[in-house]
């Protein structure tokens, strides 16, 4: 019987695969040898071209990208990877805000700043990883809703508009999604937090919400940005009569 259990396990639950990122070859053993060692498959990449290569072949469920790399810049690859709903963090010595906001706006789920413990690194994948099967199997009471020219399908999770599929992270897409369900309320930074967030991965930075939400009016446009009202010293809401939206039940 425990035979046929872990049989059963290992058919249900396959390894999840990571792509590692990095031109520092000591780091890249480290890192290959630890996730390798908590049942993650991994493949490494010392710059873009090679990483480019080996994301078309492995197809990797998250990426752990550099930002210095000899041939680009990691903040390039985690703009072309994201679109494929791929789940990144990004893992650099760059501690300036700037820098982790521009990775937060080119798609990143995630920012680590090197030195960094790999008990928390992996803490964070966890959590991504949790927090990806939980939204993939989590019922809701509506599957579409319908702005006119933007549709949000919760089940095919995917966001369009004029036609036109908008490339949302996992979390950008929670986010819309969660304030397009429950408008004409407003929502407090915690609330969100409390409700999109895994606990586990709330780190106290209130500002993650004001990211999202700049990154989803940025990619959806000022025009179809206006219904995610601002309202100052509260929070955000989602206001269906400025848009005239339909919700579409099951």
């Amino acid at each position: 019987m425990y035979l046929l259990n872990n049989y059963y396990n290992l058919v249900e639950k396959p390894q999840k695969k990571i792509l590692i990122v990095d031109d520092d070859a000591a780091l890249q053993h480290l890192l290959n040898r630890f996730l390798s060692y908590n049942n993650y498959l991994t493949e490494i990449a010392s710059n873009c071209r090679t990483a480019r290569e080996k994301f078309q072949e492995f197809q990797p469920n998250l990426a752990i990208l550099d930002i210095n790399l000899p041939d680009d810049t990691g903040l390039t690859l985690c703009e072309e990877m994201h679109k494929s709903n791929v789940m990144i963090i990004m893992l650099s010595s760059m501690t300036d805000n700037n820098y982790i906001l521009e990775a937060f706006s080119r798609g990143a789920d995630d920012y680590i700043s090197k030195p960094f413990d790999l008990q928390i690194l992996k803490a964070r994948i966890d959590v991504l990883f949790r927090r990806r099967a939980t939204n993939d199997l989590q019922p809701t009471q509506n599957n579409s809703i319908n702005l006119g020219n933007l549709k949000i399908n919760f089940y095919r999770r995917e966001v369009v508009l004029n036609g036109r599929i908008i490339p949302l992270t996992a979390l950008e897409f929670d986010l819309l999604y969660f304030l397009a369900n429950n408008p004409n309320r407003v929502w407090d930074r915690a609330e969100l937090i409390s409700a999109i967030w895994n606990k586990d991965d709330y780190d106290g930075d209130d500002r993650k919400v004001d990211i999202h939400v700049g990154r989803i009016r940025k990619k959806i446009g000022d025009l179809n940005a206006d219904f995610i009202k601002t309202v100052w010293g509260r929070g955000y809401m989602f206001e269906l009569s400025s848009c005239n939206a339909v919700k579409l039940a099951d």
